[in-house]
């Protein structure tokens, strides 16, 4: 799957609706223990800072390297269009998955920090975390967070200069949400992390790739 085009191409537009939706299957409400014993369930929680706001969307890509797995998106900011859902959370924007998954090995591979003036993406695709999920198992691998620092244009306008991802702990809040959103999972829960702290290879630092993102089209209005 080919994420990004240049940044003149009608394409990347057309892509990004395309992929506004793709987090792939998720575990029902009404599913019971028997229903998924023969697969596996992940739990992660997507996150960017509340200061932030709207101004730009944490993206993480799953499977995104795997020939044997679809590759899924998970966002902090959940939606189609320009319809969105709300936040799971009070102190962040951002998502609680409970993700239907194929038991075996997959991998957390690349991010991205969109909004609608621009999307910032790590130049050297970092090392990828890798977690296993077995049939019958509901494993939860963390919080995925990024964090925007922000500067401002040649107008003096604030915007987002940059982002680091980060991975946390923070399954006293994620857990009740989950299990919320799917009761038959309480008490059935495995907690194993991935490696936490700022996501970043050291051999190539923390270095960014930014791309503008083409201007929306305006078609004028027909003369009657």
């Amino acid at each position: 799957m080919t994420l990004f085009r240049s940044p003149g191409s009608l394409a990347a537009v057309l892509l990004s609706f395309v992929l506004w939706g793709c987090a792939g299957p998720q575990v029902s409400k009404e599913a019971t223990p028997a229903a998924i014993q023969g697969r596996g369930v992940v739990i992660v929680s997507v996150t960017h800072d509340a200061d932030t706001g709207r101004r730009s969307r944490a993206h993480f890509f799953i499977d995104q390297q795997s020939k044997q797995f679809e590759t899924r998106v998970v966002r902090s900011v959940e939606g189609m269009l320009m319809i969105t859902k709300g936040s799971d959370f009070d102190d962040v924007h951002g998502r609680v998955y409970v993700l239907d998954v194929e038991p075996g090995v997959h991998s957390i591979d690349s991010w991205q920090s969109a909004g609608e003036a621009l999307r910032i993406t790590p130049r050297v695709a970092p090392l990828p975390m890798r977690f296993e999920v077995k049939a019958g198992e509901v494993v939860y691998i963390g919080n995925l967070n990024l964090n925007h620092s922000m500067g401002r244009n040649l107008l003096g306008i604030s915007v987002v200069a940059s982002a680091q991802p980060e991975v946390r702990d923070r399954r006293d809040l994620d857990l009740p949400i989950a299990e919320g959103k799917v009761p038959s999972i309480k008490g059935q829960v495995q907690v194993r992390l991935l490696p936490l702290g700022p996501w970043t290879d050291q051999s190539v630092g923390t270095d960014r790739r930014i791309e503008t993102m083409p201007p929306t089209l305006l078609v004028p209005p027909r003369q009657p």
